[in-house]
């Protein structure tokens, strides 16, 4: 027994040691089998090679065609309707005529009020006018030869010379009042001077008019009852010589009226520094035909714009008033009211380009820029959206004359490169703020390589500096 039980021992001994010799046996074969696998899963690592391209970032969205602004006009004066020229939906252009009132009374009006103007201006009243300037001219003649009598030549001109220095010294005076400088007192200073020697030379010739002048032509001798003769002085008096410069003042004040007037109606304008009664009166004359003029126009309603009849509030026949009744839609330039989803809020920027395809025309493209974005979001259907308005501009694609409320597709461009560094998005380990980081393959497998960022769509994104075309880099995480 003892025998069999030792064998038995021996036998489960090797048993034993079989058993865990095909243990290490199985580990060791594990432990080669997994590291094989992990060499092959390293040497299968996923690399892509960096190339160039285009990127564009975008927000898509839909629009309707609106009109660029609605004008409303209507009369300016009150009457009836006699003839509506357009109907909703006609084009017009800036000035046409879109209805008209009875216009008899106010045809009329301006019919007389240009005859008035016509016979105020008429050969007859410019000959006239002509007559009274050359009697008006005479008279300066005739009061400058009577003080020249009066005076003596010699102190009449000492006398003008005075007054035209006396009126350019106030003249400059006021100047350098209005407007002081070093000039404008040394003007004052010269003048001054000018006004200081004509006041001596007239004193001058005032002394020579009384001690020569006076006895020679105002010397009236007399003889006595004895027979002897006496000088005796009769110069003008001062009141004679005062009535004749008054003479002279409105002989010249009509010269100049008259000649105001003559110029108005021989070449059809008025100077700006004219009076005188006569050119009132013609002023007056033009204003009641402009206004005649004005309400006989405004019997006729035009267009302010270039645009589409879109409403009409008025009938034949009607009694209106200046209420707005005709509203026209400006076309140009073509707008669309365009509609965003929520998440492109800050793609949609004022000025980004955008591309317009209408359903009406499907195989055109238009080319246009955000004028306007709406900074509160719009809610409808219970979908949050982002509200613009972009204008397309037809230069170069010219405009198909669609109708409003047509329906398009746009593409707002957010940003877009073209020819540049694209690393796909699963290429990035890691990025923030511009900034990022790859795995640059080298000879010794892969080494960390910061980059700088550009633009970001769902696939790529624009690298601006860290990379070239042909460098290769690891997708995803190393193993």
């Amino acid at each position: 027994m003892n025998t069999k039980a030792h064998e038995v021992g021996l036998i489960r001994k090797f048993w034993y040691i079989h058993v865990l010799i095909l243990v290490i046996i199985s580990m060791v074969i594990f432990l080669v089998l997994r590291s094989d696998h992990g060499s092959e899963d390293t040497a299968a690592a996923t690399t892509s090679t960096i190339s160039t391209g285009d990127i564009r970032i975008s927000a898509f969205g839909s629009g309707t065609l609106i009109a660029a602004e609605e004008l409303q006009v209507g009369f300016e004066v009150e009457g009836v309707v006699k003839e509506i020229l357009v109907e909703t939906g006609d084009m017009v252009q800036e000035g046409d005529a879109l209805a008209v009132l009875y216009d008899d009374e106010l045809e009329e009006a301006l019919a007389d009020a240009e005859a008035a103007l016509r016979e105020l201006t008429s050969d007859a009243s410019v000959a006239e006018t002509a007559l009274e300037l050359a009697e008006a001219q005479k008279d300066v003649l005739t009061a400058q030869s009577t003080l020249s009598f009066y005076l003596s030549p010699y102190v009449y001109k000492a006398e003008v010379r005075l007054q035209e220095a006396q009126d350019e010294l106030n003249a400059a005076l006021k100047e350098a009042e209005e407007n002081p400088s070093d000039e404008a007192d040394q003007y004052a200073i010269e003048a001054q001077a000018i006004v200081d020697q004509a006041e001596l030379s007239l004193a001058l010739n005032w002394e020579t008019y009384y001690e020569e002048y006076v006895p020679d032509f105002f010397n009236f001798p007399w003889r006595d009852r004895f027979g002897f003769w006496h000088d005796y002085y009769d110069p003008p008096s001062e009141l004679e010589v005062t009535e004749v410069w008054a003479e002279l003042a409105a002989a010249k004040a009509r010269v100049e009226e008259a000649e105001y007037f003559l110029a108005a109606l021989t070449e059809g304008s008025i100077p700006g520094e004219a009076y005188g009664s006569k050119i009132t009166e013609l002023e007056m004359a033009a204003e009641i035909v402009a206004d005649a003029r004005e309400r006989f126009e405004a019997a006729t309603l035009t267009s302010l714009t270039d645009g589409m009849v879109i409403e009409i509030s008025l009938t034949e026949e009607e009694i209106i008033g200046t209420k707005k009744v005709v509203t026209i839609a400006r076309m140009d330039p073509p707008t669309l009211e365009v509609s965003l989803d929520e998440g492109d809020w800050s793609l949609v920027i004022e000025g980004s380009q955008v591309e317009v395809t209408f359903d009406a025309l499907a195989e055109k493209v238009y080319f246009g820029e955000v004028t306007f974005v709406d900074p509160t979001l719009q809610t409808t259907r219970d979908f949050t959206e982002v509200s613009a308005l972009v204008e397309i501009d037809v230069t170069e694609t010219g405009w198909a004359g669609l109708p409003l409320s047509s329906a398009a597709s746009i593409e707002v461009i957010a940003g877009e490169a073209n020819e540049v560094v694209l690393l796909p998005i699963d290429g990035l380990q890691e990025s923030s703020s511009g900034q990022g980081t790859v795995l640059l393959e080298s000879e010794d497998g892969f080494r960390s390589q910061e980059v700088e960022l550009g633009l970001w769509d769902v696939l790529f994104v624009e690298v601006l500096d860290g990379l070239n075309a042909g460098d290769v880099v690891l997708i995803g995480e190393l193993n």
